[in-house]
């Protein structure tokens, strides 16, 4: 089986999971949000596993596990960084072999992947919540698309030697055409705000890939895992969408 036939396959595969669980939303959303913070957390230690940091994975975890339950309570969501922050402090003074870096690292790892995913949850029930995606899959597309057809100048060649300065603002401007006219179809207000925020989602989607390409370079490895055929792992797949989210929750959150 070729290549592109298992990205192909993957993808639909994906969607359809993508789609089953938006469709349900609730307690299904919940739960996948958990499901993958894990997921991610877990391939993202991987990486640095492989570079020799120790992170305590188990803590990580624990501390995702905690974000649900900061998000299904509808506590302030500053408490879901900033307590599992405090025992990480606590960690670093108790394990004399948990550095300094190794506590850095830790704490981006909790920024990235549940300080970044678990607003998802308060997006659910929301027509905001599709935007998410709509922003990530016509970046993805658009940039795809205008840099095949008119990339010449470089993005970041040491990190990414295939994105283009004309890819990258051919996703940005194809996200917030499709991001309006979803706003539009759906009865979301037009406003200069949306299109700042849908404009502003797209820059960070196409840096969250960056970040995690660098991260991939730096550490070593090629992709985050391989459950996914064809595109690695689901951190590979998710990367860009993580930093999509923040922007998409600010925006409701400013909107209403």
């Amino acid at each position: 089986m070729s290549n592109l036939l298992k990205r192909t396959m993957t993808g639909l595969v994906l969607l359809a999971l993508l789609g089953t669980i938006l469709f349900f939303g609730g307690r299904v959303l919940h739960f996948a949000v958990l499901f993958f913070s894990l997921v991610l957390c877990h391939e993202l230690i991987g990486a640095f596993k492989h570079k020799g940091k120790e992170i305590p994975e188990h803590y990580i975890h624990l501390a995702c596990a905690f974000h649900f339950v900061v998000f299904e309570r509808g506590w302030p969501w500053f408490v879901a960084f900033t307590i599992p922050l405090f025992f990480l402090i606590l960690y670093y003074l108790k394990e004399d072999q948990f550095t300094i870096e190794d506590m850095g690292i830790s704490a981006l790892i909790l920024i990235y992947v549940p300080t970044f995913l678990f607003p998802l949850m308060s997006l659910d029930k929301t027509n905001y919540l599709y935007l998410v995606f709509v922003i990530a899959i016509a970046t993805d597309t658009f940039a795809y698309l205008t840099g095949m057809a008119f990339g010449k100048h470089k993005l970041c060649p040491s990190i990414s030697p295939n994105k283009t300065v004309e890819g990258a603002l051919g996703g940005v401007i194809g996200a917030l055409i499709c991001g309006l006219i979803y706003c539009m179809v759906v009865d979301i207000p037009v406003t200069y705000l949306h299109g700042l925020f849908i404009g502003l989602a797209s820059v960070t989607s196409q840096l969250g890939d960056l970040f995690a390409s660098k991260i991939k370079r730096a550490t070593g490895i090629k992709d985050f895992g391989n459950f996914l055929p064809g595109h690695g792992g689901f951190m590979d797949r998710f990367d860009s969408m993580l930093l999509i989210i923040p922007m998409v929750y600010i925006l409701y959150h400013f909107a209403l």
